[in-house]
C-alpha cells in the first residue's frame, strides 16, 4: 500500500524549497509539505485578511458572498486530490503489474515533465492577473475589499492558488493524455487472462475516469462561485460580474476536460483492438497448422492426436475475443455521458437565471 507520505508532487518540491519541511519537524501532525504550505496561506486568506477587513471597517468576503468559501475549501481539496491521484497512479501500476507487461517500465515512472507544469503556471498566473487588472480593476478591488483584496488578488491567488491548480491540471493531463500514449507507444501487452475481461486495464481505466470526475466536480464548484451570487442578487452583494474572460476560461476548461477524456478512451480502444487482432491472427495461424482442411469448412477436421492442443488454442482465442475494450459496459458509458453534459448544463443554467 502506498501511503500519503510516499507521494512527492511538484507542489511538494516547491514547498520543501520554501522551507516547509523544517517547519513540519516542529508540529505534531504528519502532513505533506504542500498541504502545510497551502494550509498556511489559506489561513492567511480566509482568516487573517478577512479579520483585517472587519477591523478596518470593511466586510469579510464570506459575509458579502457566502460562495466565496468555495475558493479556500477548493484549494485544500485540490492539494489532497492531486496527491490522491498520484497515489492512485502508483497503485494502478502496481495492480496491473507494470514490470511484467513492458520492458520500458521506466517510462511510466513520472506522469508529466515539470517544465510543462511551469508553463501551465505561467499561463494561469497571467490570466488571473489580466482578469484582476483589466476586467475587474484595482479601483473596484480597493473599493470593495481594500488592501486585503489587493493582497488576495495579486499575491495569494496567482502565486499560491494558481500553483495548486497547476499541479492538479498537470496531473490530470498526465493521466488523460500522457499515460494512454505511453501504453500505446511502448511494448505494453494486454493481459488476455484477466478474469474481468478488460485486458488487465481496468485499474488504469478507472483511474482515468476517476480523475475526470474530480475535474467535473471542480468545474461545477467554479460555476457556483462565479454565477451563484447572481441567483441571490437580492441577498448577496457581488460587485464583480462574470467577465467574458472567465466565461471563456470555463468553456475552455470544460472542452479540455471532455477532449482529453475522449482522447484517452479512444487510445485505449485502439490499443486493445489492435492487440486483439494481432493475437487472434497469431493464434489462428497456430490453429490452422494443427487441423486438416484448414481453409475448407466442408472438409475441416481435427486430428484426434492433436485434439488437446486444438481445444487449448480455441480456449485462448475465446479469451482474446471476449476481452472488451474499456469502457465496456452500458453503465460506464452512461456515467461518462452524464458527467460530460452536467458541468456545461449547470453553467448555462446558472448564467441565464
Amino acid at each position: 500500500m502506498i501511503e500519503e507520505t510516499d507521494v512527492n508532487t511538484w507542489l511538494d518540491e516547491i514547498a520543501v524549497q520554501i522551507g516547509m519541511e523544517s517547519i513540519n519537524k516542529h508540529i505534531p501532525l504528519v502532513v505533506s509539505p504542500s498541504m502545510l504550505l497551502v494550509s498556511m496561506f489559506v489561513f492567511i486568506d480566509a482568516v487573517v485578511l478577512q479579520l483585517y477587513k472587519e477591523v478596518t471597517g470593511g466586510t469579510a468576503s464570506v459575509f458579502k458572498n457566502p460562495f466565496w468559501i468555495v475558493i479556500p475549501v477548493s484549494m485544500l481539496a485540490a492539494v489532497f486530490i492531486t496527491r490522491d491521484l498520484q497515489r492512485r497512479y502508483q497503485r494502478a501500476l502496481h495492480e496491473i503489474r507494470i514490470e511484467k507487461r513492458t520492458s520500458q517500465q521506466d517510462k511510466f515512472n513520472s506522469l508529466i515533465d515539470d517544465r510543462i507544469r511551469w508553463g501551465i503556471f505561467a499561463v494561469g498566473a497571467g490570466l488571473i492577473l489580466t482578469n484582476s487588472f483589466f476586467f475587474v480593476g484595482v479601483r473596484v478591488i480597493l473599493e470593495n475589499d481594500g488592501i486585503a483584496g489587493l493582497v488576495g488578488n495579486f499575491v495569494i491567488v496567482p502565486l499560491v492558488y494558481v500553483p495548486i491548480a497547476t499541479d492538479f491540471i498537470a496531473t490530470y493531463l498526465g493521466l488523460q493524455l500522457v499515460l494512454p500514449r505511453r501504453i500505446r507507444d511502448t511494448d505494453f501487452e494486454l493481459d488476455f487472462l484477466d478474469p474481468q475481461g478488460l485486458g488487465g486495464l481496468r485499474p488504469v481505466g478507472e483511474l482515468v475516469k476517476h480523475s475526470y470526475y474530480y475535474t467535473i466536480s471542480g468545474l461545477i464548484g467554479f460555476a457556483l462561485f462565479v454565477y451563484g451570487p447572481e441567483i441571490f442578487d437580492n441577498v448577496i452583494s457581488s460587485p464583480v460580474q462574470p467577465s467574458p474572460l472567465i466565461n471563456t476560461v470555463f468553456t475552455a476548461g470544460w472542452l479540455i476536460a471532455v477532449g482529453s477524456l475522449a482522447s484517452a478512451l479512444y487510445i485505449f480502444h485502439r490499443v486493445m483492438n489492435k492487440q486483439k487482432r494481432e493475437k487472434l491472427f497469431e493464434l489462428d495461424q497456430q490453429y490452422r497448422d494443427l487441423t486438416d482442411g484448414a481453409w475448407d469448412i466442408a472438409n475441416h477436421k481435427r486430428p484426434e492426436e492433436k485434439r488437446e492442443q486444438i481445444e487449448e488454442l480455441e480456449n485462448r482465442m475465446s479469451r482474446v475475443t471476449n476481452t472488451q475494450e474499456y469502457p465496456a459496459t452500458f453503465a460506464m458509458w452512461t456515467q461518462l455521458l452524464i458527467s460530460i453534459i452536467l458541468p456545461k448544463a449547470i453553467q448555462l443554467f446558472l448564467s441565464n437565471i
